[in-house]
């Protein structure tokens, strides 16, 4: 019996969505495509099928659209790690602007003032990532996972990640199918600093001598600093007990962070220094004022306020991320103006905030949940930063903030990801003059 391969059809493209793909119909069905822009007549390879919609791949078109680029990674568009390389930059940036603003628009917010994007490097950017890991007949892949698809790609090379991880691909792929068990290594994790780098290997069967000879010599030869994982996030160990802090800097506030590969930190260090940079501004601090932040993670905020002047209490779930947060604001000299506490944020329970003039929040994509009304209630809180990875809760929160008295002064968008649909907002709330 033949075989038959994926299903291709014609599509007119009429729209690109939030997500990254082209949008169109075939016989009455929505169909999203990568590789597919607005205006374009493609042929599609449908590769999956979910709640009535097709989910496919495009051919690259006859007559392009004026705003189609040549992608600059080959394995472009089968790897899922990027969706927009196809697109023009100035125009990927022009897209998660509207993607926002229809957002913020879709729940009544008007902001005061747009700010124009803020870009950073296209390529090369990537310092966190998670790379799937597979054993495909005698050849071990490691990398990102395809489009609509769990398999992972076969590449040797990436343009996205920070290149001490690039380079090193092809020689974590050989070190990976040298071990005993490749095939019960379903992923790894990848987390660099200025100048360090690490690599977490995910095992599901113990890992005998020779496995961690293999891991060893990949890492002195690599420069890399292997990681085991044996089972959840808490059983992470350096390989033979060669780990250590990994570490960043801001030079525009004089600061270091030291931090471990399994916490969290932005993937993109350039554009981070401009986020928190602006972030700082938008607050306009006084010498002496009081600030919260919330989700603090390892203080990467929380410092910059502090040595603008602010006495800061930052908040956060991850105990690990506390202790980081508290070690480096004691490295910096900053103990005395920046002190940090362990918290449920999410949790109803969770206790009420200091008293302070302003308040900075950077939550997960979920946004900042049910206690953001009893968190800006306070009479004296006077401006509020709020940095989002998701504009969909960032607009909904905004509709809260707008409910307790505070305007959108300012929103922008930061190219955090080049070349993927990720949108990462600043918006900067003031409250209503008498209004309290």
């Amino acid at each position: 019996m033949t075989r038959r391969g994926p299903r291709e059809i014609a599509l007119d493209v009429l729209a690109l969505t939030a997500e990254g793909l082209g949008e169109g119909a075939f016989e009455g069905r929505q169909v999203l495509a990568r590789n597919a822009l607005p205006g374009e007549a493609v042929h599609v390879r449908v590769l999956k099928r979910r709640r009535g919609i097709w989910y496919g791949e495009a051919d690259d078109p006859a007559q392009a659209s004026v705003a189609r680029r040549r992608p600059p990674c080959r394995f472009f568009p089968r790897c899922g790690g990027c969706t927009l390389q196809h697109l023009d930059h100035e125009q990927q940036l022009l897209h998660k602007q509207q993607v926002l603003l229809a957002d913020l628009a879709a729940h009544g917010v008007a902001p005061g003032m747009v700010r124009a994007p803020y870009s950073g490097p296209r390529l090369h950017y990537r310092f966190k990532a998670r790379l799937g890991v597979r054993v495909v007949g005698d050849r071990l892949l490691a990398g990102f996972r395809e489009g609509f698809s769990n398999r992972v790609v076969r590449m040797d090379d990436c343009k996205t990640l920070a290149l001490p991880f690039a380079r090193m691909l092809p020689a974590l792929q050989t070190a990976l199918g040298r071990l005993r068990r490749p095939d019960q290594v379903p992923q790894v994790e990848l987390a660099g600093g200025d100048h360090h780098h690490a690599v977490i290997v995910r095992h599901l069967t113990a890992l005998d001598e020779s496995d961690l000879d293999v891991l060893d010599e990949f890492g002195r030869v690599n420069g890399m600093r292997v990681y085991l994982q044996g089972a959840g996030y808490d059983s992470v160990r350096p390989l033979r007990g060669a780990g250590g802090y990994l570490s960043y800097e801001n030079a525009d506030y004089g600061l270091s962070f030291e931090f471990l590969p399994t916490d969290f930190t932005q993937v993109n260090p350039y554009v981070n220094r401009a986020l928190v940079r602006s972030a700082v501004l938008g607050l306009r601090p006084r010498h002496g004022a009081r600030a919260v932040d919330l989700f603090c993670g390892i203080g990467n905020f929380s410092l910059a306020m502090a040595r603008s002047g602010l006495r800061v209490h930052g908040f956060e779930a991850a105990a690990g991320a506390i202790d980081r947060a508290r070690h480096n604001a004691c490295r910096n000299g900053l103990s005395d103006r920046a002190e940090f506490a362990l918290a449920d944020l999410y949790d109803a329970r969770c206790p009420d905030l200091p008293e302070a003039e302003y308040l900075l929040l950077d939550p997960p994509r979920s946004g900042a949940g049910a206690n953001l009304s009893r968190w800006v209630a306070s009479p004296v809180l006077e401006r509020i930063v709020y940095v989002s990875c998701n504009p969909r809760t960032f607009s909904s929160d905004a509709v809260l903030l707008q409910q307790a008295g505070f305007v959108l002064d300012e929103v922008g968008i930061f190219d955090m990801f080049p070349h993927t649909a990720h949108v990462e907002t600043l918006g900067v709330f003031t409250r209503i003059e008498g209004v309290s």
